[in-house]
């Protein structure tokens, strides 16, 4: 629920501040004084800033080329650009996110392509074309890069998560 207060806040037309009660201006703060990658990360999934994609796109290559064997820049750009997609764009297709799938006479059965878990899961086809990687190489070293950068973003983003609710005190 606190990713919907974030992008309520930053709808606002009221920023006034108020000591008795959390308003906008707060949740905005809270997210401005966070973990400088995922409050980048979410500013770009849920407030669809671009600015913020280049900013998280660059924190990300900076903490992924840390924790990375190779130092090929072009790599880790790519790999780190595919784990941001995959991320940011993560409702399965057949039930867009939902987990279930209309079934006969107004019942729902759970999706069989995401398994009822809402959640798009990527083949390493569309990995191979997001990283822009040779089609047939994923399973030579890519993958452990791919699971090591993501770590890096949804480590991130959560860490983002549980500052903003900390200083916000919920």
């Amino acid at each position: 629920m606190i990713k919907e207060q974030i992008v309520s806040a930053v709808q606002s037309s009221n920023l006034a501040w108020s000591e008795i009660e959390t308003k906008a201006i707060d949740r905005i703060t809270a997210l401005g004084l966070s973990d400088p990658l995922g409050s980048s990360l979410w500013r770009f999934k849920y407030l669809h800033d671009g600015a913020a994609y280049k900013r998280a796109l660059y924190l990300l290559v900076s903490k992924a080329r840390g924790r990375l064997k190779t130092k090929d820049l072009d790599y880790v750009i790519a790999m780190s650009t595919g784990v941001m997609r995959e991320w940011a764009v993560d409702a399965c297709d057949a039930c867009h996110g939902v987990g279930s799938v209309p079934a006969m006479h107004g019942l729902s059965d759970k999706c069989s392509k995401c398994d009822g878990t809402g959640i798009k899961r990527y083949t390493d086809f569309e990995r191979e074309s997001n990283c822009k990687i040779p089609h047939g190489s994923w399973n030579k070293g890519h993958n452990r890069n791919f699971d090591e950068i993501m770590i890096c973003l949804t480590g991130s983003a959560s860490a983002t998560g549980g500052k903003v609710r900390a200083l916000l005190h919920d």
